[in-house]
């Protein structure tokens, strides 16, 4: 894909993983369109955007609440004129036992980590498709790896990779490459408060926006469909 002067959508995009890579492709002339619930989050990004001599558009909202998908797809094409990535990062996290996880809680991990991406994504493809788009779902090592206290999260993950893997499927042949991010622990201060010592051992949010350019500028023929990306030298519990 020639970034320059192309367009994406990022999710999730005031702050970690998503901010990093709004800057990251606003650095390679991509214009992007930041989705995230917290205004003065996206203002400071788009000031520091356009800073670096990049383009970039707000569009504050929660990506849970229905029909905010098809909205924020539409603003992102009348601002750049068209959309060619879809960055699916929005992500929520819970920590509790299984027993202490209410209706609230579920519901509202469910739909920030697989409803909205499947809302997103239904609204992105026929722009997508349009131009042999580029689809990222970022999942994460717990949705093929059960971890005791996250039943919530780690079922939401596993959901998004089967929505993801068929997704793929169902695509491909229109030119349309889905790919399935999934990190291990990244220093975005995601784990609830629990005490986690020194971060210096884990991913950064650079790493992963650094990955996802090396898949953008792959050949437009070859499909990467999964990457996982740990930490080289994880810390011992």
């Amino acid at each position: 894909m020639q970034l320059k002067g192309a367009s994406a959508l990022v999710t999730g995009a005031g702050r970690g993983i998503g901010r990093a890579m709004c800057v990251a492709l606003a650095k390679e002339g991509v214009r992007v369109a930041a989705v995230a619930r917290t205004t003065s989050d996206l203002t400071a990004l788009v000031q520091e955007i356009q800073g670096l001599g990049g383009e970039a558009v707000a569009v504050p909202g929660d990506v849970a609440e229905p029909g905010f998908a098809d909205q924020a797809v539409a603003a992102a094409v009348s601002a750049h004129g068209r959309l060619q990535i879809l960055i699916n990062n929005a992500g929520v996290g819970h920590f509790a036992p299984l027993l202490e996880t209410t209706d609230a809680d579920w519901d509202r991990v469910l739909a920030t980590n697989v409803t909205a991406p499947f809302r997103f994504t239904r609204a992105a493809l026929p722009h997508l498709s349009a131009g042999g788009g580029q689809i990222y779902m970022i999942s994460s090592l717990a949705g093929q790896n059960a971890i005791s206290g996250m039943s919530a999260y780690c079922a939401s993950k596993a959901a998004l990779d089967h929505l993801t893997a068929c997704l793929m499927l169902e695509v491909r042949h229109q030119g349309v490459k889905v790919v399935t991010l999934a990190p291990g622990s990244v220093d975005t201060g995601f784990a609830g408060g629990m005490p986690r010592g020194s971060t210096d051992w884990m991913l950064t949010p650079e790493d992963l926006a650094a990955n996802v350019l090396d898949l953008l500028r792959g050949r437009d023929d070859a499909h990467i469909s999964r990457v996982e990306l740990r930490p080289l030298r994880p810390q011992k519990r």
